[in-house]
C-alpha cells in the first residue's frame, strides 16, 4: 500500500492547501485530517492547541504517512517544533505571507487569529518585516467560526460582519480558512491577498523531491478524508476546488 501525505486543520481550513497539493500531484496519496469538532482552534489556549495537534498527527501517524503538513497557521505558531521533536517523519507547517504582501511597502493588513497573532513565531514575524511596510493587526474573532459554519458553502459568509474598513496595499491571510474566502476579501479591498498556501506546498514538494511533472503522469489518487468531519470537508472540497 502505498504511504500517503498527511495535511491536518481543525475543519475546512486546511483544504485551500489540499487542493494545491493535489493540483500539483494528483497521483500522490494525500489523507486530509480535519478537526472539525474542534474548530476553530484560534480561540483556544496554547495547551489546548498542543493537546489537539498531538492528537491529530498521532492519528495520522497510524496511517504510516512520510509526512505531515500542518494546515493551519495556528497549530505552527504555537507547537510546530514541538511535534518535530514528538515524531520522526517531517512536519512542514504554514505562516502568514508577510514577507511577500511587504516587499512593495505601504499599508499591509494582516488578519489573523487571536492565538496567531500573540504567538512568539508570529511577533518575530512581524518585526522581520515592520521597516518594509505599516503593518496592521486585525483579528476577526468570529470569521473562521462562520465560515466553518457555513460549509460547503463558504462563499455565503458576508465579510462586511468580519472585517475592518480601511484602505490597503496588501492583505495577508494568516487563517486557512480565510484562503476559502480569499477571492471576497480581495474584492472587498481591492487589493492583492497572500496566503501562504504556494510557498508551503513549494517548501513540502521540495524536500519531500516530489516532482509535480511526473506526478501528473501517473494517473490520478481520490484525497482520503478522515475525522468526524470527513463527509463535510469532502463535500467542501468538491465544491471549491
Amino acid at each position: 500500500m502505498q504511504r500517503g501525505i498527511g495535511l491536518f486543520d481543525s475543519g475546512v481550513g486546511g483544504l485551500a492547501l489540499l487542493a494545491e497539493c493535489v493540483r500539483r500531484c494528483p497521483s500522490e496519496r494525500w489523507i486530509y485530517l480535519g478537526d472539525n469538532g474542534n474548530a476553530p482552534y484560534g480561540n483556544r489556549t496554547a495547551e489546548e492547541i498542543a493537546c489537539l495537534a498531538g492528537r491529530a498527527v498521532e492519528r495520522l501517524a497510524r496511517r504510516r504517512v512520510r509526512a505531515v503538513a500542518i494546515a493551519c497557521n495556528t497549530v505552527t505558531a504555537e507547537c510546530a517544533d514541538a511535534l518535530r521533536a514528538r515524531f520522526r517523519f517531517p512536519i512542514f507547517g504554514i505562516e502568514p505571507a508577510l514577507r511577500p504582501a511587504c516587499k512593495g511597502g505601504g499599508k499591509v493588513l494582516l488578519l489573523a487569529t487571536r492565538a496567531t497573532l500573540a504567538s512568539a513565531r508570529v511577533r518575530a514575524l512581524i518585526r522581520a518585516n515592520a521597516d518594509n511596510a505599516q503593518i496592521t493587526e486585525f483579528c476577526p474573532i468570529g470569521l473562521a467560526g462562520d465560515i466553518e459554519a457555513h460549509a460547503p458553502n463558504v462563499r455565503a459568509v458576508d465579510l462586511s460582519r468580519h472585517l475592518p474598513r480601511g484602505e490597503y496595499s496588501a492583505v495577508v491571510l494568516g487563517c486557512t480558512h480565510y484562503a476559502l474566502v480569499g477571492e471576497g476579501i480581495a474584492a472587498f479591498y481591492g487589493c492583492p491577498v497572500f496566503d501562504g498556501i504556494a510557498g508551503t506546498a513549494d517548501h513540502l514538494f521540495q524536500k519531500m523531491n516530489i516532482c509535480s511533472k511526473k506526478c501528473k503522469k501517473r494517473g490520478k489518487n481520490a484525497p482520503i478524508f478522515l475525522g468526524e468531519g470527513k463527509k463535510i470537508n469532502k463535500s467542501t472540497f468538491l465544491r471549491l476546488f
